[in-house]
C-alpha cells in the first residue's frame, strides 16, 4: 500500500504480547513497518505477529527477559539479522508490582521493578541505539507516575521517574548519532495492568479515534498512535522530551 508512514522500516516493540505494545505493534505493521515483536511471554508475542500477519504485515516474535543484557542484544541482533536493520524502537515492557505502603512494601519487589523497568529501559536504550540506522528513534514508556508520586506503589512510581532523567541524558548521544529519543507518560489505560478485564484488542482508523471523558480510560491505541508519531519524520525536531498522553489526568484538581 503506498503511502503507508513507516514502508520499508524495521522497528522493535517490548512488551508486545499485550496491551500498548501490542496496539503499537500492530499499528507499525499497518503503517508498512516489518516488526520485532519482544516480550517475555513468547506465545503472546507470536499471537500479536499472528494478528500483524494476518493483516498483511511483516513480525517475528522474540522471547527477551529485558533486565538482561544479552537478551537485549540478542532482540537487536535477531532484528537486524532478519530485516538488515533498524530505525525505530518502542520501549514498553515494564512490570507494576506489588501495592503496598512504603514501609511495608518489600525490598525484592522494588529490586525486580527497577530491574525490569528502569534497567530493562536503560539496557535497551543502549542495544538499539548502537546499531539503529540514522534517521531513526527511540520511544521509551514513562508513566502518569513518573510525574507525580504514588503512595501505594512507590517503586513504581520511582522506576517511571528515572526513565525521564534517562532520556533527558541520553538525547544529547542519540543526537551525535543522528537519533531521536523520547519518553510518554500515560494516564489510566484500558489495559490488563489496570483494568480487571480490559478490551485492548479494537483497532480502528486513526481517524476514528474517539476523545474518552477528561482524565478518563484511554485505550491501547491512544498512546500507539502518539508512539507511531514520535518514532516518525514528523517529528523530527523533538528530542530528549516528555509527552504527556492522560486525557487531563494531571492538569487540574477536578471538584
Amino acid at each position: 500500500m503506498a503511502g503507508r508512514m513507516f514502508e520499508g522500516k524495521v522497528a522493535i516493540v517490548t512488551g508486545g504480547a499485550l496491551g500498548m505494545g501490542r496496539a503499537t505493534a500492530r499499528r507499525f505493521g499497518e503503517e508498512g513497518a516489518r516488526v520485532c515483536v519482544a516480550d517475555i511471554d513468547r506465545d503472546g508475542a507470536q499471537s500479536t505477529v499472528d494478528v500483524i500477519r494476518e493483516a498483511g504485515g511483516e513480525a517475528f516474535a522474540c522471547r527477551v527477559d529485558i533486565a538482561v543484557e544479552d537478551d537485549n542484544d540478542r532482540m537487536v541482533a535477531e532484528t537486524v539479522d532478519r530485516y538488515g536493520g533498524l530505525d525505530v524502537a518502542h520501549l514498553n515492557a515494564a512490570i507494576l508490582g506489588e501495592l503496598a505502603d512504603f514501609f511495608e512494601g518489600g525490598v525484592a519487589n522494588y529490586d525486580r521493578v527497577i530491574a525490569v523497568n528502569l534497567r530493562g529501559c536503560y539496557l535497551g536504550m543502549r542495544s538499539v541505539g548502537r546499531v539503529m540506522r540514522r534517521g531513526g528513534a527511540v520511544v521509551a514508556m514513562s508513566s502518569a507516575a513518573g510525574l507525580k508520586g504514588w503512595d501505594l506503589n512507590a517503586p513504581y512510581s520511582a522506576s517511571k521517574h528515572a526513565i525521564i532523567g534517562l532520556v533527558r541524558s541520553a538525547a544529547p548521544a542519540f543526537a551525535a548519532r543522528g537519533l531521536r529519543v523520547n519518553a510518554i507518560c500515560p494516564g489510566t489505560v484500558n489495559t490488563r495492568m489496570f483494568v480487571a478485564d480490559p478490551a485492548e484488542d479494537a483497532i480502528v482508523p486513526s481517524e476514528n479515534l474517539e476523545m474518552p471523558p477528561f482524565a478518563g480510560l484511554a485505550t491501547p491505541q491512544h498512546i500507539a498512535e502518539l508512539v507511531l508519531y514520535l518514532a516518525s519524520s514528523r517529528a523530527a525536531f523533538i528530542t530528549g522530551a516528555v509527552h504527556t498522553a492522560d486525557g487531563g489526568q494531571m492538569a487540574t484538581f477536578v471538584s
